[in-house]
């Protein structure tokens, strides 16, 4: 399955993961049919809806009502269900067991939410965690100690645009792991 096309989805002012990004982090969260997934700083829904189409059932933990509402309408709009909580993550990690987990914001809670995270990730679970600055992959990768395997990856992209001008986007730190 492709990822899906930006310009598809509702938008607002909430950050929005990118297509080509996406595409990364469902090829690390490798998702199968039947996944109980979670989307952590979920933002407009766009990893979720991916990860929703691709058969997982999936929660969506985002601080801003904005966001909410935007998954929820891109939700509907993808004909996919998704159970959103408005909270401050780690608040609504734990409680549940997950099969995989994203994690695309952490708001300075980083060492609460992968603590939150990896006791909530089923053995043999993938966890996958996203970064624009150099500071939070530091800090992510100090942490993620207690995982049996952990990978990186810099990932950097441009656009080109109907003039073949080239357009780079932000370099994009992306972690895997498995409990």
């Amino acid at each position: 399955m492709r990822a899906i096309n930006d310009a598809l989805f509702i938008r607002g002012d909430i950050p929005m993961t990118k297509r080509t990004i996406r595409a990364y982090i469902m090829d690390a969260l490798d998702i199968e049919r039947g996944d109980k997934a979670l989307d952590v700083g979920a933002g407009t829904g766009s990893v979720s809806v991916e990860m929703a189409l691709r058969g997982a059932e999936v929660r969506a933990i985002e601080i801003e009502e904005e966001g909410i509402s935007l998954i929820n309408q891109n939700a509907e709009k993808f004909g996919v269900k998704i159970e959103t909580k408005n909270l401050m993550a780690p608040d609504g990690i734990r409680g549940e067991m997950y099969d995989k987990i994203f994690i695309g914001g952490t708001k300075g809670r980083m060492k609460e939410i992968i603590d939150a995270a990896y006791d909530s990730l089923k053995v043999g679970g993938t966890i996958v965690l996203t970064f624009i600055l150099p500071k939070n992959y530091t800090e992510a990768m100090a942490l993620m100690h207690e995982f049996k395997e952990v990978e990186s990856t810099l990932i950097q992209t441009s656009e080109i645009n109907k003039i073949g001008m080239m357009i780079a986007n932000n370099p994009i730190f992306l972690i895997r792991g498995v409990k």
